[in-house]
């Protein structure tokens, strides 16, 4: 039996430069452990365009999952995914989530309101420790088993990134939000120091 080389990406700075390499790594690792569900956040759709793109070019077989902001996070009724490239990108084979955000869902109302911290902003603070992309990986990896995207019971990989683009990925076995404590975190492929 040969022993699997991982290979780690621990970017000096988060952000966007690190897109391109987050997604080649993300790509290759799920070949490497026969991965058949890739999951990506994207607010505008131009990270998820890229991630089909270098899938396309790297031969991935597998499903993209493509996972937005909800609908109203930036403005009351409006979504930043534009109706023309969530076409694009179902016409490429993505399915795209759009769901409410597992990390904070009604309880982000209550803290801007009164002000405070529940038990959710904990968790994702929790998570922010390793980077604002794994905190939003997981969570993405969440709200796609919440919407039956994504297995639960094989691994799957999720992307998503500190602002745009992407700078973190992460091997997990998802979970939906009623047995969070299924999920199984099994790798980091990239993130930000």
């Amino acid at each position: 039996m040969t022993e699997e080389i991982l290979r780690t990406y621990s970017f000096p700075v988060a952000g966007p430069r690190n897109t391109e390499k987050t997604l080649r790594a993300a790509i290759e690792r799920a070949q490497q452990l026969g991965i058949g569900y890739i999951v990506g956040a994207s607010t505008s759709g131009r990270t998820a365009l890229q991630l089909r793109d270098l899938s396309d070019e790297l031969g991935y077989k597998g499903q993209l999952v493509v996972v937005t902001h909800h609908t109203g996070y930036a403005e009351a009724g409006g979504n930043e995914l534009k109706k023309g490239d969530r076409s694009r990108l179902t016409e490429a084979g993505c399915t795209v989530v759009t769901a409410t955000h597992a990390l904070s869902s009604i309880s982000r109302s209550y803290r801007t309101k009164f002000g405070g911290i529940d038990l959710l902003e904990i968790v994702a603070e929790a998570f922010r420790r390793f980077s604002q992309g794994v905190k939003a990986a997981i969570e993405c990896a969440i709200m796609a088993a919440d919407a039956g995207a994504v297995p639960v019971d094989k691994d799957i990989i999720s992307i998503a990134g500190t602002g745009k683009g992407a700078d973190s990925a992460i091997v997990v076995q998802a979970a939906s939000q009623n047995r969070f404590f299924d999920m199984k975190v099994r790798e980091v492929i990239a993130m930000p120091r």
